[in-house]
């Protein structure tokens, strides 16, 4: 009687095994899930006749599911979240990277990132070392936008003790201009990534748009800056110390155009034109110039697409609340937000970037005139007060 029973019990596992592989891969897929954290801040600011400045600064995750189909799922929330458990949400098909299912307030994003796709060159380790061009053309999306973003990437090799081979990207774009009342806003943006070796993971970022125009009959300047930078299971970056001693890196990050911030005197709300045409090319330009940086949209996808989503709510001095991924300040002008601002715990302290002050200690002088592919700095020289900068 003993075979029996075995026989049964082996015929009973087999069962269970076949009715699983039936089932097809999803079930399984759903474990197939990665985590990753990250720190961000972001700072929206105007000066013109009046100035606005507002400040965020979050811890968000983001995890990726892999799903059935050859897609993978991703969920962008902040740890931080006390009430609302709105999460932002969208898939990438990987074998043709496109995204879809975004937040509705995000559709414009999708729209432009699935045109970049057409154009985007994949970036490989037989990119590092060299440099190159990437060009996208927008004239089918409409909205204001420009009818094409031209960039210059650099990437270089670095090696470190604490996270073996990396590699740091960084976009330069031409000057683009997008419409506002029938004139036109000169426009650029440039930024840096840091990826592993198989650009699956992003170690920090930085980026820094800028918008110019006269359109009114006065000189007005929004400028947008953002970093991130991966953290730990207990919300602490990651040490990048060791970055600060390779002088190919430090050269490379010097000419993004990271400068000291506004000092608000006369606060105000944005403008029209800031609000709307300049934030949209801020949003469409960090999220053409992450893409072409990765040459693919994953990683980089969890990252621009929170920070369109964060920088459209600070343009409306909105308190921000956690279920938009963010804290922010809701003071007009003078927004602050969560946690600690300042001290030097940005993502590029070990360069002596004092954040949000940017205090050089490299004597590369970002944003200074003469830098390449940076702007000139005055938005931020032209406004003196004795107002106590934050």
């Amino acid at each position: 009687m003993e075979e029996p029973r075995r026989g049964r019990r082996m015929r009973d596992v087999c069962i269970v095994v076949a009715l699983l592989l039936a089932m097809g891969s999803a079930g399984w897929a759903a474990d197939c899930a990665s985590v990753q954290q990250y720190k961000m801040q972001s700072v929206l600011e105007y000066s013109g006749k009046t100035q606005f400045r507002n400040k965020a600064e979050t811890v968000f995750t983001a995890k990726k599911q892999l799903l059935s189909d050859g897609k993978a799922r991703y969920v962008v929330s902040a740890d931080d979240a006390v009430s609302s458990q709105k999460e932002l949400s969208f898939v990438i098909d990987q074998k043709t990277q496109h995204l879809s299912g975004v937040d509705k307030d995000l559709v414009l994003m999708e729209k432009v990132t699935n045109q970049c796709l057409r154009s985007l060159a994949r970036v490989t380790e037989s990119n590092v070392g060299t440099t190159w061009k990437q060009a996208f053309d927008l004239s089918s999306v409409g909205n204001s936008l420009p009818g094409e973003l031209k960039f210059t990437l650099t990437a270089i090799p670095l090696e470190t003790e604490s996270y073996g081979k990396l590699i740091a990207v960084r976009a330069l774009s031409e000057p683009f201009f997008v419409k506002t009342g029938g004139r036109a806003v000169q426009c650029r943006i440039n930024c840096a990534y840091v990826f592993d070796s198989d650009f699956e993971d992003i170690f920090l970022s930085a980026s820094v748009f800028r918008g110019a125009t006269n359109a009114n009959g006065y000189g007005e300047r929004l400028k947008h800056t953002v970093t991130t930078w991966k953290v730990d299971a207990a919300g602490q970056p990651a040490s990048f110390s060791e970055l600060g001693k390779d002088k190919d890196f430090e050269k490379l990050v010097s000419k993004l155009g990271l400068t000291s911030s506004l000092t608000v005197v006369k606060a105000a709300p944005l403008p029209q034109w800031a609000r709307t045409e300049g934030v949209r090319a801020a949003q469409v330009a960090n999220l053409c110039a992450a893409v072409s940086c990765e040459g693919a949209l994953n990683p980089v996808a969890t990252i621009y697409l929170p920070v369109a989503s964060t920088v459209g709510l600070q343009s409306m001095s909105k308190s921000v609340t956690a279920s938009a991924l963010v804290v922010a300040g809701g003071a007009e002008g003078q927004g602050s937000a969560g946690g600690a601002g300042g001290g030097g715990d940005g993502p590029f302290s070990f360069l002596g970037w004092n954040w949000p002050t940017a205090a050089w200690g490299t004597g590369l002088g970002f944003g200074i005139a003469g830098v390449s592919g940076a702007w000139d700095d005055t938005d931020t020289k032209t406004v003196i007060s004795t107002v106590t900068p934050e």
